[in-house]
């Protein structure tokens, strides 16, 4: 047990000096700290009418021409100024004097005619969106009004459907963290751990310094469980480190124990495989290689079914399951046992 520790030691001091593995570290350290503004932008980019969460900027549109939309969105939240000229209009929008512009359309809701509206934006992908969803609201007013005054055309009533039993979406927020953001944190350090393994052992196949070990007062299984320790033991820390961040910034997680326990266990599982693969294969080419084919494997495998470890963290960092979980972590400890078993009679020569 002794020898195990001095491996430990061993490996821990290199693992200070691996560049990798720090650049890794402040990047996720970067992503947990900044939280709030990160799920801000990205939630965005999937589901831009979240950001009208947030009290922005009212939009200092431009209209041109008159007509029934122009009182749908002189009655919205947007500073309306109104041009005769569309080129005296794209004079101040290509100025920055204005956020956008409205080409009141010609047709009529009584009409029979195409209704075109035209509506320039800008070229920036937050400004055009903040305008974007401050004229939603009026521009869909003014398509039920159409549609009202149309409707009588079709001959026919249509079917109405009454969906306010209907079970509303979760916040576009509450899914970013708990099912996106706090899996991949606390997640990513597994998948670092188990490429970590490979290379302890590689290096030490590679250089020709395992014999060195051999021949030494600590035995193979020693060596195993020294550097298995080093890349098992380093997860938790992170994770805790990073779930901390996620908290100062204002997002409630619960069940932060057990979190860490299933985190542990899954490391236990990802690491004894990589050590495995780097055991039979020597090479860190090729057992890199085999690692990540066998890494996206289990990442997709694991959304086959509902209780897989990213599902359980969604549901346990949002309160949605409690003790519960402990059967799962079981079940995943009994399944690292066969693994530890078969590294174990391993053949390393």
């Amino acid at each position: 047990m002794a020898n195990t520790f001095v491996i430990a030691k061993k490996e821990m001091n290199s693992l200070l000096n691996e560049r990798t593995l720090i650049l890794a570290i402040i990047v996720q350290l970067l992503i947990a700290s900044f939280s709030s503004l990160l799920v801000i932008g990205l939630a965005s980019f999937f589901d831009p009418s979240a950001l009208s969460n947030y009290d922005e900027k009212t939009a200092n549109v431009g209209v041109v021409g008159d007509g029934e939309l122009r009182n749908f969105i002189e009655k919205s939240q947007v500073k309306v100024y109104y041009y005769q000229d569309l080129a005296l209009a794209l004079s101040d929008f290509n100025n920055n004097k204005i956020d956008g512009i409205v080409v009141i359309p010609g047709e009529s809701s009584s009409g029979t005619g195409l209704i075109q509206i035209d509506i320039y934006l800008p070229k920036s992908d937050i400004r055009g969106t903040f305008v974007t969803l401050q004229l939603k609201k009026p521009l869909e007013d003014y398509e039920a009004f159409v549609r009202d005054i149309r409707s009588q055309r079709i001959g026919f009533e249509p079917v109405r459907l009454y969906v306010d039993s209907v079970t509303k979406k979760t916040s576009t927020y509450f899914e970013f963290i708990y099912g996106i953001l706090i899996p991949l944190l606390v997640f990513t350090p597994v998948f670092i751990s188990g490429g970590l393994i490979i290379d302890m052992f590689t290096e030490e196949f590679e250089r020709k310094t395992m014999e060195l070990l051999l021949v030494s007062p600590a035995s193979f299984g020693e060596i195993l469980n020294g550097k298995i320790l080093t890349a098992v033991l380093i997860v938790p820390l992170q994770a805790f480190l990073w779930l901390a961040l996620v908290s100062f910034n204002g997002v409630a997680i619960n069940n932060i124990a057990i979190i860490l326990l299933l985190v542990s266990i899954i490391t236990i599982i990802v690491v004894v495989l990589g050590a495995i693969i780097a055991v039979k294969y020597k090479k860190r080419l090729i057992s890199q290689y085999l690692y990540s084919l066998i890494l996206i494997l289990m990442f997709l495998a694991g959304y086959l079914f509902a209780d897989s470890p990213f599902n359980l963290v969604t549901r346990l960092s949002a309160g949605a399951m409690g003790n519960e979980a402990l059967a799962y972590c079981a079940a995943y400890a009994a399944f690292s046992i066969p693994l530890y078993v078969y590294l174990k009679r391993v053949k390393i020569s």
